[in-house]
């Protein structure tokens, strides 16, 4: 009889060891296999390629809500986010 401690088939197949403690999140419609947990945005940012001068924003069911770069998010699976341009720029 198994224990607690043994893991049972891997549901996921194609999910090699080295993605046991992902999850997927979308960047501007892009999937991106990333740890579960807290994340100051910047790093986040340079985790999944977007551009530290671009703002990313979470796509929440009220809307988008951007997030600031020293910011901590909690990541988990199925987020969603996308990235813009910073307004407010001079002129």
């Amino acid at each position: 009889m198994p224990n607690d401690n043994e893991k049972g088939d891997d549901p996921d197949p194609e999910r090699g060891p080295d993605q046991e403690n992902t999850v997927s999140i979308s960047v501007d419609n892009i999937k991106h296999e990333v740890r579960p947990g807290k994340w100051i945005v910047r790093d986040l940012k340079a985790e999944i390629g977007v551009e530290a001068a671009k703002v990313l924003a979470e796509i929440t069911p009220q809307g988008l809500k951007d997030l600031e770069d020293d910011a901590k998010i909690g990541v988990h699976e199925g987020l969603r986010f996308m990235s813009h341009a910073r307004s407010g720029g001079s002129s």
